[in-house]
C-alpha cells in the first residue's frame, strides 16, 4: 500500500504518479492521484474498472481520454467520468509533458496495481510497450480482477486464456510486484517470506 506523497514511476515509459490521498487514510473508500504523463506517454493500455468510478482532470498541458466510444481532447479545468464498466484510456498525444488529476472509488487496490504494473516495467520485466509475458500477465489479472480488466479483447476471452494459465501462472509469479528501487522502504515480511 502506497502512502500520501509517495511516488511510483514507470521508468520505461516515462510517467509517474504521486499518492494525494491514500487508500488506507479514506477507509479504503477513495485514492487520489497527481498523473504526469510525458509528452507521447499513455497511464494503461484501454481498461475496465469493474467495481470503481474513475475521475480525469487535466491541471496543465492537454491529452486524449477514450472514454467509452467517445475520443475526448482534455483540456485544464473540465472533470471527466469513467463510471465501472466503462472503457477509458488517458493518451498524451502532444510532444509536451501533461499533468492529471485523478480520483479512483472505492481505492480497492488500485496503488498496488499501479506499483506492480509500473514496477515491472521499470525493472525490465515486461515488453518495450510495458507488458508483462502471459504467465505473468495471468497472475496480475487473478490478482487485481476487481480492479482492472483490459477492455479488449472481450472479458470472456480473458477469461478464458487468463484462466487456463493461473495455475502454472501463480507457481511462477506473485500477482504483486515491488519494485526493487522500494524495496528498501518495505520492512521485511514478517513470516520470512519473499516480495
Amino acid at each position: 500500500m502506497l502512502d500520501a506523497g509517495e511516488v511510483v514511476s514507470n521508468t520505461q515509459s516515462g510517467e509517474w504518479a504521486r499518492v494525494r490521498t491514500e487508500r488506507a487514510g479514506t477507509g479504503g473508500q477513495l485514492i487520489e492521484f497527481d498523473y504526469r504523463l510525458r509528452g507521447g506517454g499513455a497511464v494503461a493500455a484501454a481498461h475496465i474498472h469493474p467495481n470503481q468510478t474513475e475521475t480525469f482532470e487535466v491541471v496543465e498541458g492537454e491529452i486524449t481520454i477514450q472514454l467509452g466510444g467517445e475520443k475526448i481532447l482534455a483540456k485544464p479545468g473540465v472533470r471527466y467520468v469513467a463510471l465501472p464498466g466503462v472503457p477509458h484510456q488517458m493518451v498524451n498525444h502532444t510532444d509536451e509533458d501533461a499533468m492529471v488529476f485523478s480520483t479512483t472509488f472505492p481505492a480497492l487496490r488500485m496503488d498496488e496495481l499501479l506499483e506492480t504494473v509500473w514496477g515491472l516495467a521499470s525493472d525490465g520485466k515486461t515488453n518495450r510497450w510495458g507488458y508483462p509475458n502471459p504467465l505473468r500477465a495471468a497472475a496480475i489479472a487473478d490478482e487485481f480482477r476487481s480492479d482492472f480488466v483490459l477492455a479488449s479483447p472481450p472479458a470472456w476471452v480473458q477469461n478464458l486464456v487468463f484462466r487456463s494459465l493461473r495455475p502454472i501462472a501463480r507457481l511462477r509469479y506473485p500477482g504483486t510486484y515491488v519494485p526493487v528501487s522500494r524495496r528498501r522502504l518495505r520492512p521485511a515480511p514478517e513470516n520470512g517470506g519473499t516480495r
